[in-house]
């Protein structure tokens, strides 16, 4: 059974993987994902050496156990049963057991390692800032891990408002026993908790069946999790979504002329589109806001290459943007040549990236001058 569970595992990461594939290409990784990681080094090396005057020595302590307790929370346990298991595994206890206990393993393992990791992180302000010592540390790793576990366990058996309650109180109590509890009763007082969860969670849910329709509901929703992410946050993949019955607008319904000239009707119908259809505003936007942000942030000897790397990536997405505003079935009524297609794409090009990334430079020269 235990070969089952890696299958079943396996089957999951090449989902995964080729979900990512399909996402990350090589100009993806090369001006998004490389440099971002990248800059994300420098940018936590430079806080962690400026870390007794920045910002964070301002933020109290119960804040930062607050946000790891949200953040850190395990959505589901998984089970990795599949609808059909019903009737082939249900029948042998034993290897659905195994099957169960195996996906426990996986989950806690998988989510131990990620606390361990966000506590790493987080460790310069903890004993820094906060003079926290590594025992504490420890304690608030048990304490993170027991609390997630709890909730999880108890996401099986409470309804929605249930839930929200008891995670609102297990994060009281989390925050205050830390602060305020010494450590070793806070320890003692974890580990039975966690003792207790886990007992309660392979009597009512390893070793009984009552559960079973739910727990495959959550698995399967857990499984599919990423590329239900990518739906909700990718407007251009809403073509793939079931149609709603909407009528369509005019490109040009009720609306006055944006350029004067008549012979920039294609810069015309591509503003409009953008303008009106969700999509592609927002697509633009994204780009645009998240880079100008991150210039802004980033030191001053990588805001060039930010700056660059925006211009690049910028001019790909508004590229990509004419091109698919261009293969519209309207073009087939109206008659252009390539000459104006060039042009029309090069003043679009010039409005839309070269303007408000010139517009930027221009603030950044006036701010270093300042």
């Amino acid at each position: 059974m235990t070969n089952l569970a890696q299958q079943r595992r396996k089957l999951e990461r090449s989902h995964n993987f080729k979900l990512l594939a399909s996402i990350i290409d090589w100009t993806v990784a090369l001006y998004i994902v490389v440099p971002a990681l990248v800059i994300g080094f420098f940018l936590y090396k430079d806080f962690i050496l400026n870390i007794s005057t920045s910002w964070v020595v301002h933020i109290p302590l119960a804040l930062f156990i607050v946000l790891l307790l949200i953040i850190t929370s395990i959505e589901t346990i998984r089970t990795y049963l599949h609808r059909a298991d019903r009737l082939f595994l249900i029948q042998n206890r034993k290897q659905m057991i195994r099957l169960k206990r195996s996906g426990l393993s996986w989950t806690l393992s998988k989510h131990l390692i990620f606390l361990v990791s966000a506590i790493a992180l987080l460790a310069p302000i903890f004993i820094i800032v906060h003079h926290v010592t590594i025992v504490e540390l420890l304690i608030l790793l048990l304490l993170l891990f027991t609390t997630n576990f709890t909730n999880a366990v108890l996401q099986l058996r409470l309804r929605k408002w249930q839930q929200l309650l008891s995670k609102i109180f297990m994060c009281i109590l989390g925050t205050a026993s830390f602060l305020y509890v010494p450590i070793i009763i806070t320890a003692l007082i974890y580990l039975i908790l966690l003792v207790y969860s886990t007992s309660y969670y392979s009597r009512h849910f390893v070793y009984s069946t009552k559960y079973f329709d739910q727990q495959v509901e959550l698995d399967q929703a857990t499984f599919y999790k990423w590329q239900s992410l990518l739906f909700r946050i990718t407007p251009e993949l809403q073509s793939q979504l079931v149609p709603k019955l909407k009528k369509p607008r005019l490109l040009w319904k009720n609306s006055k002329r944006m350029f004067r000239r008549s012979d920039y009707f294609i810069e015309e119908l591509v503003c409009k589109t953008m303008l009106r259809q969700k999509q592609y505003r927002l697509g633009y936007l994204r780009f645009l806001l998240m880079g100008i942000g991150l210039i802004f942030i980033v030191p001053s000897w990588a805001k060039i290459i930010v700056l660059g790397i925006l211009y690049f990536t910028l001019r790909s997405v508004m590229q990509s943007v004419i091109q698919q505003i261009l293969e519209h079935k309207i073009w087939t009524i109206f008659h252009v040549s390539d000459e104006q297609i060039q042009a029309a794409s090069s003043r679009l090009l010039k409005g839309f990236v070269d303007f408000p990334l010139l517009c930027v430079l221009m603030i950044l020269v006036i701010v270093s001058v300042l």
